[in-house]
């Protein structure tokens, strides 16, 4: 090799080196700049990246308004709305917005990064929210963007809505399946009504010979739930984004609900006879309870009560609050005059499935998918005591005398005698010939009765034993 050659081979070496050096400098560089990251400049880091980002930076007004209420709507309207305002914070509109609640204002309009809904949401934030995920940084730019630019407030795109299927789309159920998830007695205990698949069965209970009544239909759902009114001139039946009315006089159609969102989950007739609560809600989304009137089923309020399903409502004895049985494991209380709660009730760890006041309305009872019975004191919101020992979810409860017995219907098929004080029950009654879904008590609590996965209902005494056994319609 020359000596011209051996020059620049030895300054390309060099060249190499300090490439090499250079980019090592660049990577330490870029790692403590990375160690370094607040939450405050990832923030600005987000903020500048939407300068190149489409569906962001570069969007006119409205489409940010619309992307960031959109992201209010996804993500944090569900825990803080009218009912469920944690921290006192309610982001259903603009003035409450910018009201705020402990921490004062969610947003400074033009201020995003000194914007509490903007800290919030950082990785590292302490608070953080939503509670159980992270926003990515283009979101987060989104919001930051849509608030420095004057949080223009678009209420129609924060309306959370159910993509519902219309009832006349469903086929017809399986030929035999009749399971019973919903009955109710007749005031004067002469008959039961039982949802038997999408047929509802008026059984007379007088004469064990005597045939059921004409069987109802117009669900093409299963029944999902029944509800007799307390003067007994009213059946109200519920399935599928529908409620039927039925005079008891004759079985004539007195009326049809159907602007309901998903499956009616639970009914009650108020004490007075004037008003039916239902609630409902499609999968995925808010459970909804309304009120409505019983002359014309006008709809009188609604409200949105649980996140998700809810499983059972009770009316407590005074008539004048309504209790309710969520999937978020809540048990909430609410004004029936007012629609507003009043308070709540961190039952249990897994879905609240049913409840029952005691006849004097001192005390309810709540069961769960946890397996566990538990007595609250309806005034102080305290736990009186907790009932173990069931082998699976505590699907009913009937509490039928102002004693201190109650009983329970479960996965295994059989009624379980339990005491407000017990810590297990006291008396396991005869298995049914499936898992019970239903129950309900005659006034004296000398007879109950359980709807069945495999279509059937139960009749027990109170000695424990089954003493009658009504069979599904014939299709």
């Amino acid at each position: 090799m020359s000596q011209p050659e051996k020059a620049a081979a030895k300054k390309i070496s060099a060249d190499s080196r300090h490439l090499r050096l250079r980019g090592l400098i660049v990577r330490t560089r870029m790692k403590r700049f990375a160690i370094k990251l607040t939450s405050a400049s990832l923030a600005k880091l987000a903020f500048a990246i939407t300068a190149t980002w489409p569906s962001a930076g570069q969007a006119d007004g409205t489409s940010l308004a619309k992307r960031a209420m959109h992201l209010l709507r996804d993500n944090c309207i569900r825990c803080h709305n009218a009912k469920k305002n944690k921290g006192d914070l309610n982001l259903t509109g603009r003035a409450l917005a910018l009201k705020g609640g402990g921490e004062g204002p969610a947003f400074v309009t033009g201020k995003a990064e000194e914007s509490h809904i903007i800290q919030f949401i950082q990785p590292n934030s302490d608070p953080h929210m939503p509670p159980k995920e992270q926003l990515d940084g283009e979101q987060i730019a989104a919001l930051g963007q849509w608030i420095d630019s004057g949080a223009e407030w678009l209420p129609a795109e924060l309306v959370i809505e159910a993509k519902l299927l219309d009832p006349a789309a469903l086929g017809q159920l399986p030929g035999g399946y009749q399971p019973v998830f919903a009955l109710a007695l007749s005031p004067d205990d002469k008959q039961l009504a039982a949802g038997h698949g999408n047929l509802v069965t008026v059984h007379n209970l007088t004469e064990k010979d005597k045939p059921a009544l004409p069987k109802l239909t117009g669900h093409l759902d299963a029944i999902q739930s029944i509800a007799w009114s307390a003067d007994g001139k009213r059946l109200a039946t519920g399935g599928f984004r529908k409620v039927l009315l039925w005079n008891t006089a004759d079985w004539s159609p007195a009326g049809e609900i159907s602007d309901l969102p998903g499956r009616v989950s639970a009914m009650v007739f108020t004490s007075s006879n004037t008003a039916l609560a239902t609630a409902s809600n499609a999968p995925g989304q808010a459970g909804e309870v309304a009120l409505w009137v019983v002359d014309g089923l006008a709809k009188r309020q609604a409200w949105q009560a649980h996140n998700g399903t809810i499983f059972d409502m009770a009316i407590a004895p005074d008539g004048e609050t309504l209790a309710t049985a969520g999937a978020d494991k809540l048990v909430r209380f609410w004004s029936l005059a007012t629609g507003e709660q009043m308070m709540q009730i961190e039952a249990h760890t897994s879905p609240v499935l049913s409840l029952a006041y005691k006849p004097d309305g001192a005390l309810l009872a709540s069961g769960g998918a946890d397996k566990e019975l538990k007595i609250w004191d309806t005034k102080t919101r305290e736990q009186k005591n907790l009932v173990t020992g069931h082998p699976g979810n505590v699907a009913a409860i009937a509490w039928p005398e102002k004693k201190a017995e109650l009983i329970t219907a479960s996965d295994d098929g059989a009624l379980r005698l339990c005491n407000e004080t017990s810590k297990s029950p006291g008396k396991t009654w005869s298995k049914a010939g499936d898992l019970l879904h239903c129950l309900a008590a005659t006034a004296d609590g000398k007879l109950l009765y359980g709807g069945a996965d495999n279509g059937r209902v139960y009749a027990w005494d109170r000695t424990g034993k089954i003493t009658r056994t009504l069979e599904p319609p014939k299709p």
